[in-house]
C-alpha cells in the first residue's frame, strides 16, 4: 500500500470517528440515526431477525476471543511464527481494551426497547470495532496461505460482507444507534490498518 494512500485512510478513519463522538456528545437526536434505524427495523419472529440475530454472535466477545485464541495456537504450534503471533494477541487485546475505555469516556447510554439482552455503554459499538479488527487480521492470515489472486480476493470480499452484517445486525436488534456503528468501523479501520503497517515494519528489521 502507497504510504500516502496509507496515512490520508487512517487520517480519514480517525476523523470520522472524532467527528462522530463530537456529534453526539451533543446528546441530541441524529437525523442519520433517526433515518438508518428505521430502514433497518424488523419485525420479531421474521426471517430477518432471526438471521440477524445469528449473525450477531460472530461479533460477541466470546466467539472471538475462543477464535483469537485457536489462531493463536495455529500459529504457535503448527506455524511456530511466533512474530505473528504475538501482535495478533496485542491487537486483539489492544482494540478491546481501547474500545472499553472510549466506552466508559463517552458514556452513551444504548437505544431503548432491546430486541436482545446486552449491556454497558453504547458508544462505539464493540462488535463493529473489535469484529473489524479480529476479521480483517483472520482475513489477512488466510489471504497469506492462498497464492490465486482470485480466492485472494474472494476472502477478502467474504469477510467485509461478514463484518458488514455483524455491524447492520446490531442496528437491527435495536442494540446500537448506526453511528455507534460507523464510529467503530471507522476506528477498527484505522487501527487495523496501522497494526498492519507496524507489523511489516518490525518484521523487516527483526526477521
Amino acid at each position: 500500500m502507497n504510504k500516502y494512500f496509507w496515512i490520508a485512510m487512517v487520517l480519514l478513519c480517525l476523523l470520522l470517528f472524532f467527528f462522530l463522538m463530537y456529534e453526539i456528545q451533543s446528546e441530541k437526536p441524529l437525523a442519520f440515526d433517526i433515518y438508518i434505524a428505521e430502514l433497518f427495523s424488523v419485525g420479531e419472529n421474521t426471517f430477518s431477525f432471526t438471521f440477524f440475530k445469528s449473525i450477531t454472535y460472530f461479533g460477541k466477545s466470546m466467539f472471538i476471543g475462543f477464535g483469537s485464541l485457536l489462531c493463536v495456537l495455529y500459529l504457535w504450534i503448527l506455524k511456530k511464527d511466533y512474530w505473528t503471533m504475538a501482535v495478533f494477541s496485542i491487537g486483539i487485546a489492544g482494540g478491546d481494551a481501547l474500545n472499553g475505555w472510549i466506552k466508559n469516556h463517552v458514556k452513551r447510554v444504548r437505544p431503548e426497547d432491546h430486541l436482545i439482552e446486552t449491556a454497558g455503554f453504547s458508544f462505539p459499538s464493540a462488535h463493529a470495532m473489535v469484529g473489524l479488527i479480529f476479521f480483517s487480521m483472520v482475513a489477512y492470515l488466510i489471504m497469506n496461505e492462498i497464492k490465486g489472486n482470485s480466492l485472494k480476493w474472494a476472502v477478502g470480499i467474504g469477510f467485509v460482507c461478514l463484518v458488514l452484517l455483524i455491524g447492520v445486525s446490531r442496528i437491527v436488534m435495536k442494540v446500537h444507534f448506526p453511528t455507534d456503528i460507523l464510529a467503530g468501523f471507522a476506528l477498527g479501520a484505522a487501527y487495523s490498518l496501522t497494526l498492519f503497517k507496524l507489523y511489516e515494519f518490525l518484521e523487516s528489521r527483526v526477521l
